[in-house]
């Protein structure tokens, strides 16, 4: 009887690491056909949503950023509520937090009740963040909430994680162990990938230049908002091209950042006075394949069932809906009023444009202000490169929007916070150069490959 029970629950084990994982493959990784070109089952789910929903995604952001603001007030302001727990966790913030998120609803109100001035209302500003690229990251968070789970909790970022293990150690001068968290970011959220790297940081896993190097290197944009942004510029047509030139010119950057200033010059310190508790990912006498088995089924064994994953998924879709949707609504929109009613943007973009005219970027003019924009938010770029009409310059500002990677609206600012040695100048400077870096291969990639 006992062996039947282990050989049960080792079938059942190796069930619950194996199909939540292929089937979080197939929804954000698997090819389908779209026309003449190729897609992505999550991006028909949210392609589907906003064509068949469009006025009950209206309502419901709407619902979003009105509830978010007046909770937010009555957590923060008023101290209401519980003082701990997931509920003020979520609405008990800081006041900045507390300004964006008011504003974010009433900038929303504003718009859908056409009673706002007109930079707001406008198809330019109001019409391009509200009308369009909230609706579409509201059915996005959605189906990422409930479904990224099955990527990163059952074990198929482990099982990767250890094919890469060795690349890392050998090319970007990291522990095997960054291959995971980097696949924490690339599959899942740019923000899960940084915290997680703290976390090893403060374990004594990474010493305080290799954390650096894994947050402000590997904390790419993921998957689905790679497709949302691909949308903005009218590319999902093309998507897989467009990732894959994202991963490529990810990959450039990873080998030259960590070899540099200002990673290069940051400590090899640990946390607390720590010594390195460094394990090799493929153990002695294993192989990576044999190695990825076991970390995905160890992690597959600690995932939750069925009802602590759908609960875990209501959670992080609460949080990221209340918290982060407004906060984002807000700073994409005072971004674009900024760029469409001030020249702010156009001088700060001014010694871009000789650049880019050199490499005969189409409308270099235009496309200028997008590759200092970015700082703010990811999604800046790709909403003032959505009116251009050259693909090849909207195919570079799309590349821009994720391989910047440094935008102070969320993983700027958790690089602020964490312990880590990066101060604002040290950011400023790692998307300065990552911009250099990807800007002539993005280029070139338009001109020579893509199209």
């Amino acid at each position: 009887m006992t062996d039947i029970a282990h050989v049960s629950q080792s079938r059942n084990l190796w069930l619950k690491f194996a199909l939540p994982s292929i089937l979080g493959a197939v929804v954000f990784l698997a090819p389908i056909p779209n026309g003449a070109s190729f897609t992505i089952p999550f991006g028909i789910l949210i392609d589907w949503v906003n064509d068949n929903f469009g006025t009950l995604v209206s309502a419901l952001l709407i619902a979003v950023t009105v509830i978010s603001a007046a909770a937010t007030i009555a957590f923060s302001v008023f101290r209401l509520g519980p003082q701990s727990g997931f509920l003020a966790e979520t609405f008990r913030v800081s006041p900045a937090w507390l300004v964006l998120r008011t504003l974010g609803a009433a900038f929303c109100l504003l718009y859908f009740t056409g009673t706002g001035p007109a930079f707001v209302t406008a198809d330019s500003t109001g019409g391009t963040v509200v009308g369009f690229l909230m609706k579409n990251l509201l059915a996005l968070f959605f189906f990422a909430a409930i479904a990224l789970p099955l990527l990163t909790d059952y074990g198929f970022m482990e099982f990767v994680g250890a094919f890469m293990s060795r690349i890392f150690k050998r090319l970007f001068r990291l522990p095997g162990r960054a291959a995971i968290d980097g696949l924490a970011s690339w599959l899942g959220a740019a923000p899960v990938g940084v915290m997680l790297t703290v976390q090893q940081y403060d374990m004594g896993v990474y010493n305080r230049r290799e954390a650096a190097t894994v947050a402000t290197t590997f904390s790419i944009v993921s998957v689905p908002f790679c497709y949302v942004i691909a949308k903005v510029v009218g590319l999902q047509d093309i998507f897989f091209s467009y990732y894959a030139s994202v991963v490529f010119i990810g990959f450039v950057c990873a080998l030259i950042l960590p070899r540099i200033p200002p990673l290069s010059r940051l400590p090899e310190t640990f946390a607390h006075g720590r010594a390195s508790e460094e394990t090799d990912v493929i153990l002695p006498g294993e192989t990576a394949f044999q190695a990825g088995i076991r970390m995905g089924l160890a992690r597959a064994d600690a995932a939750p069932g069925p009802t602590g994953f759908l609960k875990n998924g209501v959670r992080n879709l609460i949080g990221i809906w209340f918290g982060l949707v407004p906060a984002t609504l807000a700073v994409a929109m005072i971004a674009l009023i900024l760029a469409e009613y001030t020249p702010l943007f156009t001088w700060l973009s001014m010694p871009f444009v000789p650049v880019l005219e050199w490499f005969n970027v189409a409308e270099a003019q235009a496309a200028a202000p997008a590759l200092v924009i970015g700082f703010a938010d990811m999604y800046l770029p790709a909403l003032i490169g959505a009116e251009i009409a050259s693909q090849e310059t909207r195919f570079l500002i799309a590349i821009l929007s994720v391989s910047q990677l440094i935008y102070m609206s969320e993983v700027g600012a958790l690089l602020l916070r964490a312990n880590l040695g990066l101060n604002l100048g040290h950011l400023a400077m790692l998307f300065v150069i990552r911009t250099i870096i990807a800007t002539p291969i993005a280029i070139f990639l338009a001109k020579v490959v893509i199209f």
